[in-house]
């Protein structure tokens, strides 16, 4: 009696690969807010702790303002006596261009014509409102505002501390959109339609997940861009997926949670998914033909997770490939096959081009759909 050999039908079919990776949540923007002037600290807003939440050109903290009115206010009557010493200077010379004559020289003709005097008047004024603007913005700037909507990560300074221009203040990022790096090796490159030359224009979904206070969680983002350059160490590139809005819903997404990814990679119309151990030394499976004997088929390992492997080559539907473990094997040997699953539909006994008899099939000829069930699960 021939050795009984289990076997599943195969059932190639359309399949989106999911292509794994994993990586910590960061955010899109994350800086370290820095004092413009120095002065006193004279109050800190409610958000202004750490975990703190505000938003764009929220007031963060106020250093004591006095000093830099005052320097407005001086700056401001310079101004003003810049002006009217240029409306005298302008008098001035108009006075002298009725009583001008030509002196035969153009240097003498443009002293007594006050224009040296009328440049330097004009000097004068541009110099003191280019000294008002900057008091104005320095008075401004005693207003540590948000340069967008986003979370304190860390404070450095408090109510009552005196600080210089330059003085760092805290740490804040953004909450508009969150990303994560996700490194991908050079096969996990082929598997997804990824340019590298260019920018990513619609990139493919990506899914995130991870446990959150004890539940599993799950967000939804996309690939963006990839990064400049292979990583010298591990020799990946490294993708960056994009989730807008990461504090909405229930689950935030939040800054350096560890998250699994799953990439949505290229589509194929003939993958088969099988169990790992139907695949033989990375290249090959074997199947029996309608005479239960042993042969040999070429394929290609597109991906493995688990104790699963998705395959692509010379495999059709309805083909019974072996999953035993053989301990000796060759062409042409005669198995006893064991069917684990059902045939496809459309697979008949027999030649494939003959069509169904009127009587009952046998129960190994019947249809089912457990096989595509068990690929899809797999996604």
């Amino acid at each position: 009696m021939p050795p009984v050999a289990d076997i599943l039908y195969a059932e190639p079919g359309r399949h989106t690969l999911l292509v794994p990776s994993q990586g910590s949540v960061h955010a899109r923007h994350e800086i370290e807010v820095v004092a413009r002037v120095g002065g006193v600290i004279e109050s800190v807003s409610d958000g202004f702790v750490a975990g703190g939440f505000f938003q764009k050109s929220d007031s963060l903290l106020q250093i004591e303002p006095a000093d830099y009115r005052h320097q407005l206010t001086r700056s401001q009557s310079q101004v003003a006596n810049a002006a009217a010493a240029l409306a005298q200077e302008e008098g001035r010379a108009k006075q002298a261009k009725r009583e001008w004559r030509d002196l035969g020289s153009e240097a003498a003709n443009n002293l007594f014509l006050r224009k040296p005097q009328l440049a330097a008047a004009k000097a004068e004024l541009a110099a003191a409102k280019a000294d008002r603007d900057q008091a104005k913005l320095n008075l401004e700037r005693t207003a540590v505002k948000a340069p967008f909507a986003g979370r304190v990560v860390e404070t450095l300074v408090d109510i009552g501390q005196y600080v210089t221009a330059g003085t760092k203040l805290a740490r804040i990022h953004s909450v508009g959109i969150a990303e994560v790096r996700l490194p991908l090796t050079d096969h996990q490159l082929s598997l997804l339609e990824l340019p590298l030359g260019r920018a990513i224009e619609n990139g493919p979904a990506v899914r995130l997940s991870a446990n959150l206070a004890g539940q599993p969680r799950e967000w939804r983002g996309q690939i963006v861009r990839t990064e400049a350059a292979i990583d010298p160490n591990s020799r990946f590139v490294y993708a960056v997926a994009q989730v807008p809005n990461p504090y909405q819903g229930d689950a935030p997404l939040i800054n350096g949670l560890f998250v699994e990814a799953h990439i949505a990679g290229k589509t194929y119309d003939d993958i088969t998914l099988l169990p790992r151990q139907a695949l033989h030394e990375g290249d090959h499976v074997l199947v029996l033909n309608e005479e239960n004997q042993l042969g040999f088929k070429d394929v290609q390992l597109l991906q493995a997770a688990g104790d699963q492997v998705w395959l692509r080559g010379d495999i059709n539907a309805g083909d019974k490939v072996v999953i035993s473990s053989l301990g000796y094997s060759r062409e042409g040997m005669v198995l006893s096959p064991n069917p684990l699953n059902e045939k496809p539909s459309g697979i008949y006994l027999g030649e494939q081009s003959e069509k169904p008899s009127d009587e009952p099939q046998s129960e190994s000829a019947e249809t089912a759909s457990g096989s595509s069930a068990s690929a899809q699960g797999a996604y």
